[in-house]
């Protein structure tokens, strides 16, 4: 496969694509001894660079050569992108190897990396010591007072607007102005527009069918409203929120619990179930309201089981929908017929 930034990726192919961008970096070895490599190739005109974000703006003045990603995703867009960070979250849970999702994984190969874990606790002085030259927590939860601690060891880009709440756009055009890549980066997010236009032609039933998507909690259930990234990703396929997640959201919520005594309004033409330890649908058949919705009594329930599935669908990146996707539409097109 050719190195091109000008050539349409197809999302099918996107992992691939990955490993093969690491490879065309023009790299050279890490020489803090870590076997880190570092990609050098950026284009032409991408610096200086100036992000913009929810605590000001950062500035990137030349290609960085030591990432650190912390929270969720930014290590996907920065692996897609053909680098491979210091130093990145660490993930646990069923269907996740060695602390690394698979899908990194895959694109990382021999390669290693520190991991570290920041939520709810910033590990400032393991980051300090990784001395980086790009923090990128595109998709996270640090604080105002985190990012100006941040920023004290390394230029620091944060979310766009809310915590957890960066969607997939975002993330990719955020981080691909930051490594110098920009172009690049739009190419796999019509990759990512290709997927989805080519998926819901090949599903045209899906179009005007309801969904809710959610988890059983002692108290009821936790929904995902209409602007959560997996359902905005679900509206390019037709499929949009049930009226009970939409009463039950107000603007600019990303997921609401709902209370027992009100899980009989989540009915949908589809309900999908997040079951990340594989003991979710046993709590929620257990509950009886749950268990009386017409799309649980009819078999129009996608369980989606294992943290990896749910990481690859609930946080989705150009590297996560290939891994996740094609089983989560195929379930879904079984549960609506």
């Amino acid at each position: 496969m050719p190195c091109s930034t000008g050539t349409k990726a197809t999302l099918a192919v996107l992992s691939i694509a990955t490993v093969v961008l690491t490879s065309c970096g023009g790299q050279s070895e890490n020489d803090s001894g870590s076997g880190i490599a570092e990609s050098s190739v950026t284009e032409p005109g991408a610096y200086p660079a100036t992000i913009e974000h929810a605590y000001g703006s950062t500035l990137v003045e030349d290609a960085p050569a030591r990432v650190v990603t912390l929270g969720w995703s930014s290590q996907d867009a920065v692996l897609a992108l053909g680098t491979v960070p210091v130093a990145m979250e660490r993930f646990s849970g069923d269907g996740i190897d060695d602390d690394v999702l698979p899908w990194d994984a895959t694109a990382m190969g021999d390669t290693k990396t520190e991991l570290l874990t920041s939520n709810p606790d910033v590990p400032f002085e393991q980051i300090l010591g990784l001395e980086p030259d790009l923090i990128l927590a595109v998709y996270s939860g640090i604080s105002a007072e985190d990012y100006e601690r941040l920023s004290d060891i390394a230029p620091t880009v944060a979310f766009p607007e809310e915590r957890w709440e960066t969607d997939l756009n975002d993330q990719m055009t955020m981080i691909g102005a930051a490594l110098g890549r920009p172009q690049e980066a739009r190419t796999l997010l019509d990759g990512v527009d290709d997927y989805f236009a080519e998926q819901a032609a090949a599903h045209p039933d899906f179009a005007g069918k309801t969904i809710t998507f959610g988890m059983r909690t002692d108290e009821g259930m936790i929904v995902f409203c209409p602007n959560d990234p997996r359902i905005e990703l679900l509206g390019k396929l037709g499929i949009g929120s049930s009226p009970g997640v939409v009463a039950a959201c107000s603007s600019g919520d990303s997921s609401v619990s709902v209370p027992g005594e009100m899980v009989d309004t989540l009915d949908a033409d589809i309900l999908v179930l997040v079951d990340a330890d594989g003991t979710n649908l046993d709590k929620a058949m257990a509950f009886e309201p749950f268990a009386r919705l017409t799309a649980v009594a009819e078999g129009r329930l996608v369980h989606q089981v294992g943290m990896d599935y749910a990481m690859a669908v609930s946080a989705p990146t150009v590297l996560s929908i290939p891994y996740g996707f094609d089983r989560f539409i195929e379930q879904i097109a079984d549960a609506s017929n």
